[in-house]
């Protein structure tokens, strides 16, 4: 069963229309493909174009970088299929760092550009409500090493003074609070049109907005932090105490920089990070998913990293990818669910898959592969908690951009 990953939500951001804007570059199909790893590549052993380097920049998390060479494609051709993607590929970088104004301005933007693009003008009304409130700040962040309870991806919290305990999460492109939860600590909360996506791929209405002004996790110190407000009338809320109805995002989990997990009972962040080397980091961003490189049989796949996910999933694309291991595999249906709901999808069952990642092999035993609608269209694969927690440790280094298992 997905327990955690009921809520685990992956806010991402489509602002280009069915199908990627018509760019005229031989490397448009690995982009419109959203192979990040290969575009990667690509671009560093090549002289790429302005666009393209800035699509890798974002990929890297470099938001200088990004922005000096998307913004210069912007300027040079503003009414471009490019100017329209780097509208795009901004947006989702400043949402996932918690940057909403400038995310706001680049849904304007495309809007302006094109007015009746369907993404981001659903995306525009979460955007706007984000816009009004005051700015996300880091008040202070300093290496910190905080006591967990054992195999839990829980970590306890202040949120306006309040003591709390909330899951972090990879998968969750915002931080996310139960409703009662919203209520016990005062905050005010304002309604949202749209649908938000989710792992059943139903979509989830009636979202809330609220601010908490004072979030303090250990050694980290934030100011004005938004969450999305959610009934905690079902899973995984029925489960948990009063006081762990919560998630922490994306937004925040950047903030700390580095961060290790051990299922000895641990949390720490904040600490030296390795050395950023272009060409071998195992972890880039795609819209706000973080993207893991990992080896099956020694072919290379990406996998979207999901902490909030207890189970890994296999999808379409990893069928594609590796036709060979599929004839070992039994025909089966199997649920996936999400805030939206539940869905019952044809999938394959295999009796093993061995995963060679972050320096480590793991093995997925069942590994059960969707062959129709999967936990993402592109990516090959959701990866859980079932295969870090066969580490010692694991350390998410948003500088080096890496994954690494101890």
């Amino acid at each position: 069963m997905r327990f955690e990953h009921l809520f685990a939500l992956t806010m991402t951001l489509l602002i280009s229309p069915p199908g990627k804007a018509q760019l005229s570059d031989p490397l448009k199909p690995i982009y419109e493909k959203n192979q990040v790893f290969r575009l990667r590549d690509a671009v560093l052993d090549s002289n790429a174009s302005a666009f393209y380097k800035g699509a890798v920049n974002a990929s890297f998390n470099r938001v200088r970088a990004a922005e000096t060479e998307l913004r210069s494609v912007i300027r040079h051709s503003p009414n471009s299929d490019e100017a329209y993607e780097a509208h795009d590929l901004l947006g989702n970088m400043y949402f996932r760092n918690g940057m909403y104004r400038e995310g706001h301005a680049e849904i304007v933007a495309a809007l302006q550009a094109r007015p009746n693009a369907a993404d981001p003008r659903s995306m525009l009304s979460i955007f706007t409500a984000l816009n009004a409130l005051p700015r996300m700040m880091t008040v202070k962040v300093e290496p910190s090493v905080i006591p967990i309870e054992r195999g839990t991806i829980s970590l306890p919290l202040k949120a306006n003074g309040h003591d709390l305990k909330f899951f972090f999460d990879t998968g969750a492109g915002i931080s996310v609070i139960g409703e009662s939860e919203a209520k016990e600590l005062g905050i005010i909360t304002k309604p949202v049109e749209g649908t938000m996506g989710d792992a059943s791929g139903q979509g989830v209405s009636g979202l809330q907005l609220a601010m908490v002004e004072d979030l303090r996790i250990g050694g980290l110190h934030l100011r004005n932090v938004p969450f999305l407000v959610i009934a905690d009338s079902g899973e995984p809320w029925i489960h948990a105490p009063k006081t762990e109805h919560g998630i922490i995002g994306l937004p925040v989990l950047l903030a700390m920089h580095t961060l290790r997990w051990r299922p000895t009972g641990s949390f720490e962040f904040d600490f030296t990070p390795q050395p950023f080397k272009a060409n071998e980091c195992n972890m880039l961003f795609h819209n706000s998913n973080p993207v893991i490189d990992v080896s099956v049989a020694d072919k290379h796949l990406d996998f979207t990293l999901d902490t909030g996910a207890v189970d890994t999933d296999l999808n379409p694309q990893f069928a594609k990818s590796l036709p060979d291991i599929m004839k070992n595999g039994v025909p089966e249906k199997r649920s996936l669910e999400g805030l939206g709901g539940k869905v019952e999808n044809a999938s394959i069952s295999l009796p093993s898959v061995t995963f060679k990642l972050g320096g480590k092999d793991v093995v997925l035993k069942p590994a059960h592969v969707f062959t129709e609608q999967g936990n993402g269209t592109w990516a090959s694969g959701n990866l859980g908690m079932d295969l870090l927690k066969q580490a010692q440790s694991f350390t998410l280094d948003f500088s080096a951009m890496e994954l690494r298992l101890q």
